[in-house]
């Protein structure tokens, strides 16, 4: 019998072992632990006196975690999103006990996971038809479509422009609170249909283009789960947790992240991009980049893991 092909890939996971390189009794945070594929890795790495704390939101993701490495005592996991971390009391407890001195290494692997798109009950995908949810953490938050009813035509289209870079974002919000008016919106299909109705599925198809619905599914879930709000908040306080010589990997999926990433990445490294030559304030330089273009999955990768295509992985070293 053939073995059921996993729900999970971690990505770009040879790339994050060989650039994580971890002393003896390492102390490593994972801000996103996901079903826990990057953490197998590295602590099979680890020596007995590491210690390495798993965090994420999402109760489905850290039950299936446990699950998969419950047995290592090395591990603790903690139900927190990664921007409200640095002030929880038990992550400040944890870090108290085991990394009074900072982390040796650092991974936060942004986005949606394959086992949440895959899920039709949780209502990321449009291509099985579930509740429009897509709440990372199930327990806490309006649902999609909660978030939806609270919109005018105005605040939704500037989401969808925002967060799903839609051009057409104002009709389809026209057409979004239309089906939500007469009682035409409660799952993922009926959230599709009401884009299909302003950009036909169809004529994408015969192109060979993405679904239509992709930028506003990626939006509302965006903007339900606040992903990019606090993200370079959470990149400055994860350099600061690091101790001199440790390194903090980024993992991201599309270009709204990866922008705020690789701009935080350089302010922290001195780097000023802003307007003119020269900054009007000297920046601190806390971090050194490493591979500064960001590694992209080999060939290999991609075409065995397609959602993988698109990521990309930016890596800085905490100065003295």
């Amino acid at each position: 019998m053939a073995t059921p092909t996993p729900l999970h890939v971690p990505v770009l996971l040879q790339e994050v072992v060989d650039n994580l390189p971890l002393p003896p009794a390492a102390r490593i945070l994972d801000l996103t632990l996901g079903l826990g594929g990057h953490a197998e890795a590295l602590l099979a790495r680890c020596d007995a006196g590491s210690r390495y704390l798993g965090v994420d939101r999402d109760p489905q993701a850290r039950a299936l975690a446990l699950q998969r490495l419950g047995g290592d005592a090395r591990l603790s996991i903690l139900a927190c999103a990664h921007e409200d971390v640095w002030k929880d009391p038990a992550f400040l407890d944890w870090m108290a006990s085991h990394a009074p001195e900072g982390f040796d290494a650092i991974l936060a692997d942004l986005g949606v996971s394959t086992l949440q798109l895959r899920s039709p009950e949780r209502g990321f995908s449009f291509r099985d038809e579930g509740p429009l949810d897509m709440r990372m953490d199930t327990e806490h938050g309006p649902t999609a479509l909660a978030w939806i009813a609270a919109q005018t035509d105005e605040s939704l289209a500037d989401a969808l422009y925002q967060f799903g870079e839609e051009r057409a974002s104002r009709p389809i919000a026209r057409a979004i609170l239309a089906a939500l008016r007469d009682g035409r919106l409660a799952t993922t299909r009926d959230l599709a249909e009401a884009v299909y109705t302003v950009i036909p599925r169809e004529p994408a198809k015969r192109k060979g283009l993405s679904d239509p619905a992709t930028r506003t599914f990626q939006a509302v879930r965006i903007a339900v789960n606040g992903e990019l709000e606090c993200l370079a908040a959470t990149l400055e306080s994860a350099a600061n947790a690091l101790r001199p010589g440790g390194r903090l990997a980024v993992i991201s999926f599309h270009s709204l992240e990866d922008r705020i990433v690789k701009q935080t990445l350089r302010r922290l490294a001195g780097i000023y991009d802003g307007p003119g030559r020269v900054a009007p304030v000297t920046l601190p330089k806390r971090l050194r980049l490493l591979h500064p273009g960001g590694i992209a999955p080999g060939e290999a990768e991609a075409a065995a893991n397609p959602p993988s295509r698109s990521a990309r992985l930016r890596l800085a070293e905490r100065l003295p």
